[in-house]
């Protein structure tokens, strides 16, 4: 029986242990992948903080017209009394465009639909 050299036996130990660490890697990058992917899908692209305008119309099935006379509804309810009971529409404005955060126009929704709140021609009733 012939003796196996000492390099050959070396050289097969650390190559079946870089096949087996890869082994490893691969299948934790399988499943990062796969979490990543679950995420992806629990929260849709169209989730972002910040909507524009349009965005938040078309959240609310709403026109672009109807959100913005809501704005200037509360925003001159305000004006005239000083004061707002209830959440008023949540909005920043930079420049000239205005954003709205999605999580705050939720509550702002349940605020506004508990109070049974009616806008008619840009103005509150």
């Amino acid at each position: 029986m012939k003796s196996i050299p000492i390099s050959i036996l070396l050289a097969s130990v650390i190559l079946g242990i870089s096949f087996i660490v890869g082994c490893l890697l691969l299948s934790n990058q399988g499943r990062s992948s796969e979490s990543t992917q679950a995420v992806e899908q629990a929260v849709p692209n169209n989730k972002k903080t910040l909507m524009t305008i349009q965005e938040t119309a078309e959240y609310l099935s709403m026109t672009k017209e109807q959100v913005m006379d809501i704005i200037k509804a509360e925003q001159g309810s305000f004006s005239a009394s000083g004061f707002f009971e209830g959440k008023m529409f949540p909005f920043i404005k930079v420049q000239d465009q205005f954003l709205v955060s999605r999580i705050e126009l939720e509550l702002w929704a349940q605020d506004a639909s508990s109070s049974h709140r009616r806008y008619i021609n840009g103005q509150m009733q």
